[in-house]
């Protein structure tokens, strides 16, 4: 019952674990992915500067691979863990959105400032 007990909590961490990497990356505006594969069911989740992390659904496993080194834990994912890693995936997806918009409206207000009056357009072309 022990051994029991300590899994379910070192397999609850991981997912804690790796929700907080995400977190963190996203609060210092790293550039981060987070997808998840239908077909063959399992979770892909990459941070700016080596970070990976693979949650298998069929095979029971995460996978972390760092610049240095690379660990496989057995892992049973649960209903809760699948629902967590549906909403990180939304969660990095309305983060790159709002990284692009601003990346985009920044562009467009440095042109405007740039461009005063219809004679720096004609600058632009030369």
């Amino acid at each position: 019952m022990k051994n029991k007990l300590k899994k379910t909590i070192m397999e609850k961490n991981w997912i804690e674990k790796i929700r907080e990497a995400v977190r963190v990356a996203m609060n210092k505006g790293l550039t981060v992915e987070g997808k998840y594969q239908e077909l063959l069911k399992y979770y892909f989740f990459t941070i700016e500067g080596g970070l990976e992390f693979f949650i298998y659904l069929n095979s029971g496993g995460i996978s972390i691979h760092t610049k240095k080194g690379h660990l496989f834990e057995e892992y049973s994912i649960t209903d809760r863990d699948d629902l967590e890693l549906k909403a990180l995936v939304l969660s990095i997806k309305e983060y790159n959105e709002d990284l692009a918009i601003s990346e985009f409206e920044e562009f467009v207000s440095d042109k405007k400032e740039e461009i005063t009056n219809i004679n720096d357009l004609d600058n632009d072309e030369e």
